[in-house]
């Protein structure tokens, strides 16, 4: 990884070591014991380089749109292990974040599942966010064209962003929406008569969401 990014070695671990990412010891073929990581921390880092404008200058000239292919391809699930956003719509760059979660208390019978991610960014998983207003939770996964058409009027963002989120033990990877994204959304099934989208929406205007998930992050 050091050599494809063009840095040191020494970085490289830093990094890894520093946001204490998966790691494993695998015996080779010698019978020796080396460190290895899997493929979802290069993404991790790959991400983070291109958010900070590291890879902008990469010797070999390669473009963002190609980095964050690559991303992808790392990031790529085995069958039966999980469903793509609708490719009809989410086109755009493909990043993978590390978050931790959060639990929000709304009102005494609304919460939700908040993550919050390295980059300081909150965002809300896609079956978190629409469980929250009683739908279904593969309507941002399942290949739709007319859903696509929909999300695009809303203008929500066609990029994918996968959190690797810090469990108990290990992490879980999670397809995600940033909360202006879930707002629209949650609008949008609102207009619809949704009453839980309605009574969601509600409860995020009192105090405003973003206030309450840094009170709820000093309380935590």
């Amino acid at each position: 990884m050091a050599q494809l990014v063009g840095q040191p070695k020494n970085i490289v671990r830093e990094f890894i070591e520093s946001q204490n990412l998966e790691r494993m010891d695998v015996r080779v073929d010698n019978g020796k014991l080396v460190r290895a990581y899997p493929l979802s921390v290069a993404a991790i880092y790959l991400s983070a380089l291109l958010r900070d404008g590291n890879l902008d200058r990469h010797p070999l000239g390669i473009s963002r749109g190609k980095w964050h292919s690559l991303i992808k391809a790392l990031c790529k699930k085995e069958p039966g292990r999980g469903t793509m956003p609708n490719p009809c719509f989410f086109t755009g760059d493909y990043r993978v974040e590390i978050a931790h979660s959060l639990r929000l208390q709304l009102e005494v019978n609304i919460s939700m599942q908040i993550l919050v991610l390295q980059s300081g960014e909150y965002h809300i998983e896609y079956r978190e966010g629409l469980k929250r207003i009683q739908h279904n939770t593969n309507w941002l996964l399942n290949y739709s064209p007319k859903k696509a058409r929909t999300l695009s009027s809303l203008k929500i963002s066609q990029d994918i962003v996968e959190c690797q989120v810090r469990m108990q033990e290990g992490f879980q990877s999670m397809y995600s929406l940033s909360i202006q994204d879930w707002l629209s959304l949650w609008e949008y099934f609102a207009n619809q008569k949704n009453r839980y989208a309605i009574a969601l929406l509600k409860a995020c205007a009192k105090e405003g969401i973003d206030v309450l998930i840094k009170r709820a992050m000093v309380d935590s």
